[in-house]
């Protein structure tokens, strides 16, 4: 079955192409696919069509095409770049103009607002009536063409905020370890601290599963309350003490557990805030005026709690969406997680400013997706592929590549193309509303996401699936605008299979891209160290190699122990990897950068660090672990419970790097080498 094509014109090619599915593709080894028939309907059905097999496909094109016929006269979203109309927009005698902020500003339209007039739209997200359709308005983008750039030839440190450790024994890192991390960052030059992502997910006092990875949240829009620093609160002053003790950090890290320790106070500290008043009791209401849908999200965790968290379970009117704070849970419940994100947003915003009085800015992380049994598919069901009316669900991952064979499947229930652009696209704003609330850039994971997933029908394997397209430029739109209202820049995790288009059309719109030297090194041999300019340069990443485990090949026997590849794949690997290494111990002490050709991985860090700074990335980003050569990577894609992966803390304490010499020296060259790059030639 999978050999089978969709033949080129036929009825199931058009609607596939009508829908945005493709039916072929280019792989990562640039050769060309053929989507199977299988896979092509089965996505099909997770979009709502009525299709058991190709006969059935002129069927629904006919009824696609009537029903896109009845929908309205005109495209339901408009991009008003830098505040100018695109030609055709319905703005004739008539029409009506409402702005973000429900100004009436019709007498705009008489102006014409097309590309080069006098008068432009504000930013913002507005609403057009037009005169031959009122009822049906047309949601406009009016937004910068470009987000603002990265500083020139700036650098920042990584670290994961659940693996630092400054001598508190909590049982993870949390706000006010990100804090010290990122004055010590600034104190040496950095302009951004960079951490994975900060997003909410159940407790232990919600489930009993184990930890979860940062990039499978429970939501893209709220906190995590197991960062919060319980002793910085002013509710619970002198009630919280946490252990300090010297030494070596422990093995590992537990959100969960550490969310399970903060929420039976976090009741206690919302009774004591509204009996208190004052002006923290101004600023939370304030931040429920602001995110009025907090109590959305606050009832929904509150009914996990009661009924447990999978909503499949729930009550079929709670499943819904119809929970009553006080009928269906307490109030006392709600309240707390309403508490629970305004403290963490509070908080958050306080390391912000302090960090920022240092120079330093957060690079906060945006996943690609939340978890299938989530808050987001339960409060946005229409946006999401696989809601009622779809014959099947589906699921996002990745097409096979170089390092996974049978592709991936990441678990994430897909946006629905049609259904969040027929809400105006609440997920997306939301989401990244939510996280530029502080951060100074934003990482986009799987940046690709903005153009194309990858779609796997239920019950599927990972390599058989189909892309599904997105209408890039309403989210480039969004992107932009979001950024924009924050004075944000955004940076796109490009890596694997990408469209050269894709990265033309990101580098128009001011997003930069990646370069990840541990990667290039194997993948384009001699040409490794030339990051594109203005792209974030990285010497590895979270989901590679440690540095010091790519150089003495630990990764490859870690993989072979674990059963990801075989031993004749491993030969294959460690060959490419010595080639590597020698051509970069060759090039590091050719170019001066290295005195020892025979160094080890510490000396060549700090010398690959060196030369990245040197480069025209408009950032370098050095990972701290590397700067005391741990081997462990914080997670080894492919794997579940075989690796403590996203869970280890980092074996070196804020305390004993702040006193490190040798830890802090490659720093201290990566900021010489960005200094020297911003010297005019």
């Amino acid at each position: 079955m999978r050999a089978v094509r969709t033949p080129a014109g036929s009825p199931l090619e058009r609607l596939a192409r009508a829908r945005g599915v493709s039916t072929a593709y280019e792989d990562a080894f640039e050769q060309r696919r053929q989507v199977p028939v299988e896979a092509v309907i089965g996505v099909l059905q997770a979009l709502g069509e009525e299709l058991d097999s190709p006969a059935g496909a002129a069927a629904c094109l006919a009824r696609l095409e009537a029903g896109r016929r009845a929908a309205g006269r005109h495209e339901p979203v408009v991009v008003a770049w830098d505040g100018s109309l695109p030609e055709g927009s319905p703005t004739g005698d008539g029409a009506r103009l409402e702005l973000e902020d429900g100004t009436d500003a019709s007498r705009l339209l008489g102006t014409g607002l097309g590309a080069g007039a006098r008068h432009r739209l504000p930013f913002g997200t507005h609403r057009l009536f037009p005169a031959d359709d009122p009822d049906s308005p047309v949601l406009v983008l009016s937004a910068p063409r470009s987000a603002r750039p990265l500083e020139p030839s700036c650098w920042g440190v990584f670290a994961p905020t659940y693996g630092l450790f400054d001598g508190r024994e909590t049982p993870a890192g949390d706000l006010s370890a990100l804090e010290r991390l990122g004055l010590l960052a600034g104190r040496l030059g950095a302009s951004y601290v960079a951490t994975l992502p900060l997003l909410a997910d159940f407790s232990a006092t919600d489930t009993p599963s184990a930890a979860r990875s940062p990039y499978s949240p429970l939501t893209r829009m709220w906190w995590n309350e197991a960062y919060l620093d319980l002793e910085r609160l002013p509710e619970l002053e002198g009630e919280v003490r946490v252990p300090v003790r010297e030494g070596a950090p422990p093995h590992l890290a537990d959100v969960a557990a550490a969310g399970s320790f903060v929420r039976p106070l976090l009741g206690v500290a919302a009774q004591r805030l509204v009996a208190a008043g004052g002006p923290r009791l101004a600023s939370f209401r304030a931040f429920q005026a602001e995110r009025p849908d907090v109590l959305t999200y606050a009832t929904y965790r509150a009914a996990a709690e009661a009924a447990g968290p999978a909503v499949s379970a729930w009550p079929r009117s709670w499943a819904a969406g119809n929970i009553l704070a006080g009928r269906d849970v307490p109030h006392e419940a709600v309240l707390a997680h309403v508490y629970a994100q305004w403290a963490v947003d509070d908080q958050l915003g306080d390391v912000v400013r302090r960090i920022a009085a240092a120079g330093c800015r957060l690079m906060a992380d945006l996943p690609v997706g939340s978890r299938a049994d989530g808050y987001d598919p339960w409060a946005y069901p229409g946006s999401f592929a696989g809601s009622s009316g779809s014959r099947r669900r589906a699921t996002v991952g990745a097409p096979p590549d170089q390092f996974f064979s049978g592709g991936q499947n990441w678990g994430f229930r897909p946006l629905h193309p049609d259904g969040e652009r027929a809400s105006g696209y609440p997920v997306v704003r939301t989401a990244l509303a939510h996280l530029l609330r502080h951060c100074g850039a934003l990482r986009i994971d799987h940046v690709m996401g903005l153009q194309r997933l990858w779609w796997i029908p239920e019950g599927a394997p990972a390599d058989l699936g189909a892309y599904v397209h997105y209408r890039s430029e309403e989210l480039l739109a969004i992107a932009c605008l979001e950024a924009w209202r924050r004075g944000a820049s955004l940076v796109g995790e490009d890596l694997g299979t990408v469209d050269p288009a894709l990265r033309e059309l990101l580098a128009c719109h001011g997003i930069a891209g990646m370069h990840v030297a541990v990667l290039d090194l194997e993948v384009l041999p001699g040409k490794p160290l030339s990051p594109r300019p203005g792209s974030v340069a990285f010497v590895d990443t979270h989901d590679t190699a440690t540095f010091a485990g790519w150089f003495d090949g630990t990764d490859i026997e870690d993989r072979v122990q674990l059963g990801i590849i075989d031993e004749e794949e491993a030969e294959t690997e460690r060959s490419r990897r010595n080639g590597a290494r020698d051509w970069l111990l060759g090039h590091l002490t050719a170019a001066g950068a290295l005195e020892d050709p025979g160094a080890g991985p510490d000396k060549v860090h700090a010398a690959l660090l060196e030369e990245l700074g040197t480069s025209e990335a408009a950032m370098v980003v050095a990972n701290l672990e590397d700067l005391w050569g741990e081997h462990d990577p914080q997670n080894i894609p492919g794997t579940t419970n075989e690796h403590p992966n996203f869970s280890r803390r980092l074996s070196v304490s804020l305390a004993q790097l702040e006193s490190s010499m040798a830890c802090l020296e490659p720093l201290r060259r990566l900021d010489g080498a960005r200094r020297r790059a911003r010297r005019p030639s």
